[in-house]
């Protein structure tokens, strides 16, 4: 190993970040993490110092929904979390969170039928209040398939 990269591991190693070492040397950060992976040296140690340290109590989370019978967009809010922390804390207890249904299985054939009618996807989704992209989700969800219009 030539003095440079010698250098260049030994920034590292003394806690400068990849990309501090990039701009020291004129290199990018991805050249300097080739040459170290290519040094054979031993890596620097994690940081972090073990396990992930998280900020909300999984348990307490997953004991609120079941007592409450709340969504997950309610949990949240009441945790003051986001809705992916809620999911990963019941997912991590083992409880599968209830999926919302945006559409009744009424709603779902009069769209379906009023599509295969003729009726313009964006007509159809300003009448239920979301988009011509969802509905044409919808469509595809249940077997009818959109497609572009003739003129």
């Amino acid at each position: 190993m030539d003095n440079r990269n010698e250098s260049m591991y030994q920034d590292y190693f003394s806690g400068m970040t990849l990309q501090d070492v990039a701009g020291k040397y004129g290199v990018t950060r991805q050249r300097v993490q080739q040459i170290i992976k290519a040094s054979g040296l031993p890596k620097r140690p994690r940081i972090s110092g073990g396990s992930k340290i998280r900020k909300y109590d999984y348990s307490k989370i997953a004991q609120y929904v079941q007592e409450n019978k709340a969504t997950v967009q309610a949990t949240a809010a009441f945790f003051g979390c986001s809705i992916s922390t809620v999911t990963n804390a019941l997912y991590n207890q083992g409880i599968t969170p209830n999926k919302k249904v945006r559409f009744t299985s009424a709603a779902v054939a009069d769209i379906v039928s009023r599509y295969q009618a003729g009726e313009k996807l964006r007509l159809i989704g300003e009448s239920y209040n979301t988009s011509a992209q969802y509905i044409n989700t919808v469509l595809r969800r249940n077997g009818a398939t959109a497609g572009r219009r003739s003129k």
